[in-house]
């Protein structure tokens, strides 16, 4: 090896070593950027030739600069990023029920439902006092008004999950976008310098991160340094093109709309079961709606169940008119037959109507068969109206156009009602207090509402008689078949049921949180930017490219006196 080899070796170390320094410049730079993967020289032994004794290397060089990443964990903290968004998303929606069906104070719909039937129970002390029967029907309005703020809000939660969902799904499809791009530029990169486009590297596992958070993807990377990515079981994205996402709005039966994220090549629907756009759909399904069916399920009760007892009893006076408030689709068909427009259909049973001269006070009762056994003619709507007609003096009974049942009397004459063992007058809308079947409708019927004297507080004509309110007071606590408890019992245990499962999505939201923090450090460690670190590096590589220099300075010191021998 002759001189000019040892200079060789010198140049070689600095060159290295300012390299080196470079990229620990580089990482210093770059210690505050998001996403940024801290980048290695790799430093290699440049192979030697044999002095006879053994080989002498010449130097070093450069052979690449590396990203400090380690795809394992990176895949790890997405999934864990894709599951602590879901669990907010959750955790978020439900907090919002939680307050709908538990606010503070003494607004929540229990305490209002007790107030009212309290309310009812007052009456059948003083069923003659004007004033207790406007507490009735106050008291009634503030609990449909609680139901329908209730079901707008549960609504307004429906309508910001879709909202965001939108939202989330645009932003997914710009990502998958510029991620495809991002392949393109990789690979195109990578494979004319034959290194790694670190920079490039750094900006699509920044923006997988942010993709990750909406949808739980899979990447594969292909030999190209590009990389596929699935959400579900189909592609996204393959090589430089993404096959995009959309959403469309769905309306089911109930008018609900439901925003479906699809994939825009193929129509299908996204199947992903994580990540902050599958959390709002499950809390939007899931949590949302089931709370939405049970506040119908808690409003039709508290209709079905009093209108039942109210449309037996008796007001302070009689009807010369009334025309009930739920219409027959096909008045013809009967009673029983389902999609009707009958939302409570009733059963093979009887009811009195009480037909009183105005003039004498004298008063007759009539009985009315509702036959539902299925054998035979069962009773229509039509059938019923031509039975009360042709059998109770005094009274016409008519179908209206629109469906529904309407009872006029003659001239002088009143009509009330008693007895109804078959439902039909709570299934029609005759003699009720409520009026609607769900949440979305309930109202007090408009007769009662209008003139109190038609709340049927009583079972007789007789002064005083407050014996149907005391029977509508204890539905209170009364098991409804319907709910499987009673009012009093099914609101608690669905307020009970929301908030174990708020602390749920609470608990799992902190431990979703708590490994995303881990995985986040540890991430830091291996590929974030320790200055510490760094100023070791930055020395290290200082002082070896000063030895390189004093060496390179011996070396042409050695080659001056060789120079001045030959001369």
């Amino acid at each position: 090896m002759g001189l000019s080899s040892a200079l060789g070796i010198g140049r070689s170390a600095l060159a290295a070593y300012q390299a080196a320094l470079q990229v620990v410049g580089h990482n210093i730079a770059n210690a505050g950027t998001p996403g940024y993967a801290r980048n290695v020289a790799n430093l290699s032994a440049v192979p030697g030739a044999s002095l006879g004794v053994g080989q002498v290397g010449y130097g070093v060089t450069v052979t690449g600069v590396r990203r400090n990443v380690s795809e394992a964990l990176n895949a790890r903290l997405r999934t864990a990023g894709s599951n602590v968004q879901s669990s907010v998303a959750q955790r978020d929606v439900m907090a919002r029920i939680e307050g709908i069906f538990n606010p503070l104070g003494d607004t929540n719909l229990g305490s209002l439902m007790s107030e009212f039937f309290k309310t009812v129970g007052d009456l059948q002390n003083n069923p003659q006092n004007t004033a207790s029967r406007s507490m009735v029907t106050t008291s009634a309005g503030a609990v449909i008004d609680k139901i329908r703020s209730m079901r707008a809000d549960l609504l307004s939660l429906r309508t910001d999950a879709n909202r965001e969902i939108e939202v989330a799904v645009q932003q997914a499809d710009q990502l998958a976008s510029q991620i495809a791009s991002l392949n393109v530029q990789i690979s195109t990169a990578e494979a004319s310098s034959g290194g790694t486009a670190a920079g490039l590297r750094d900006q699509r596992d920044q923006l997988l991160g942010q993709l990750s958070d909406l949808f739980e993807i899979t990447v594969r990377e292909q030999p190209s340094g590009a990389i596929n990515v699935y959400v579900g079981n189909d592609a996204l994205i393959q090589f430089g093109e993404s096959f995009g996402l959309k959403t469309t709005t769905e309306i089911d039966a109930n008018g609900l709309a439901s925003v479906v994220v699809r994939y825009k090549h193929h129509n299908g629907p996204v199947d992903a079961t994580s990540g902050r756009v599958p959390g709002l759909i499950t809390a939007r399904d899931s949590y949302g709606q089931s709370q939405l069916d049970r506040l119908d399920a808690m409003a039709s009760a508290l209709i079905h169940e009093v209108n039942k007892l109210h449309a037996s009893g008796k007001g302070l006076q009689g009807f010369s008119s009334v025309t009930g408030t739920y219409a027959a689709t096909d008045p013809s068909l009967a009673l029983s037959t389902t999609g009707n427009g009958i939302t409570f259909p009733p059963k093979t049973g009887s009811f009195f109507i009480d037909v009183k001269d105005n003039a004498t006070g004298v008063s007759t009762r009539h009985q009315i068969h509702i036959d539902l056994d299925g054998i035979g003619s069962d009773s229509s709507l039509n059938s019923v109206a031509a039975d009360i007609t042709a059998n109770v003096p005094g009274v016409t009974a008519t179908v209206l156009a629109d469906g529904r049942l309407q009872l006029s009397a003659a001239a002088g004459s009143t009509f009330s009602f008693a007895d109804d063992t078959s439902g039909f007058l709570a299934a029609v809308g005759v003699n009720t207090f409520f009026a609607g079947s769900t949440s979305r409708d309930i109202e007090i019927n408009a007769v009662v509402k209008n003139n109190a004297a038609f709340l049927a507080a009583g079972k007789t004509d007789l002064p005083g008689d407050g014996s149907n309110a005391t029977d509508i007071a204890a539905l209170q606590n009364k098991v409804v078949t319907a709910l499987g408890a009673s009012l009093n019992e099914y609101y608690a245990s669905t307020v009970a049921e929301i908030a174990v499962t708020s602390a749920s999505t609470q608990s799992a939201s902190d431990a979703g949180a708590i490994v995303f923090e881990s995985l986040t450090n540890q991430r830091e460690s291996i590929s974030g930017v320790n200055l510490d670190e760094e100023a070791i590096s930055m020395i290290t590589y200082q002082r070896a490219y000063e030895g390189a220099a004093r060496y390179m300075t011996v070396v042409d010191e050695m080659l001056q006196v060789l120079l001045g021998i030959v001369r």
